[in-house]
């Protein structure tokens, strides 16, 4: 498989993803952004789409209605900046270790 360069959803930078590194990738992967240290999920495979996990220290979950990133600061429910929809995380898929 021949290489691909994907933008990450953090710094905008490219991510070159070598055919060795494509062949292994399914959704759920985890990949580290090199110029900014995000760590990135795939979310599709087709197109290929990410979504942030962790970037600068922080974590980050998608909107339930527009998928944007959102960087989760405290417990307490959360309003998306882009389309004002209010939520709470749903933690239950992440190890008590990874909060």
């Amino acid at each position: 498989m021949e290489a691909l360069s994907v933008e990450c959803p953090v710094c905008n930078e490219p991510l070159l993803l070598e055919g060795e590194v494509l062949d292994r990738l399914d959704e759920g992967s985890l990949l580290e952004c090199e110029a900014c240290g995000a760590v990135v999920e795939v979310a599709l495979m087709e197109p290929l789409t990410l979504r942030v996990v962790q970037a600068a220290g922080g974590f980050f979950v998608d909107c339930p209605r527009c998928e944007t990133p959102i960087e989760v600061e405290g417990e307490g429910p959360l309003t998306c900046p882009e389309c004002g929809f209010t939520f709470k995380p749903d933690w239950g898929d992440v190890e008590e270790e990874e909060l």
